[in-house]
């Protein structure tokens, strides 16, 4: 088999990385010293780690956030008042296979939609599927479907993702938060 084919059904097989892997040990002379259990299984981590970083471009990207945000970009000084430990422990998305909620209350240009966003791309990172939502668009987008008659898929595909970000409420939900109690009721899959 000559390199050539070798290369063509590496690509046949959708293992892209790995063929660049495999050119670039080619050409460089170190690797020749390595015995072949060493050089494979540097390919095959090659490839994985491609994968790995391929998924998380595809999560954030799906995400649709509005804004490139992550916790490295994150002021956590403490004159933003924000708890350096509660936001770094938040970001490790624990609260996701939970199924717990974070609200993020705060004035106009306290940078509530960059933590929100911040919160998803490093659940995008941890692996989880992430669905950004400026509130009243996929309200509207809701009351569409329903009168076409695809509410059911839409909320299907909603319910598909980890972690969906709504943002911002609106403002009657402002008041509420800011004025009176709240119970919020929904029904649970059996």
């Amino acid at each position: 088999m000559t390199l050539q084919t070798l290369y063509d059904q590496l690509l046949e097989l959708r293992i892209p990385a790995f063929r660049q892997a495999l050119q670039e040990q080619q050409s460089n002379p170190k690797f020749t010293e390595l015995v072949f259990e060493e050089r494979l299984a540097l390919l095959v981590d090659h490839e994985c780690t491609q994968r790995r970083e391929n998924r998380i471009r595809r999560n954030i990207h799906a995400a649709a956030f509005p804004a490139s945000a992550s916790f490295e970009d994150l002021d956590l000084s403490p004159a933003r008042g924000l708890e350096r430990r509660t936001i770094l422990e938040l970001g490790q998305c624990n609260w996701i296979p939970a199924r717990q909620n974070i609200i993020v209350l705060g004035p106009t240009g306290s940078g509530k939609s960059f933590l929100a966003c911040a919160f998803g791309t490093a659940a995008a990172r941890t692996g989880f599927t992430v669905r950004y939502h400026r509130t009243s668009r996929l309200l509207h987008t809701l009351s569409q479907v329903r009168s076409d008659g695809s509410l059911t898929n839409t909320l299907r595909s909603l319910a598909k993702c980890n972690l969906l970000v709504l943002d911002p409420l609106p403002s009657r939900m402002h008041r509420i938060f800011w004025k009176s109690s709240m119970i919020v009721s929904d029904i649970l899959p059996p």
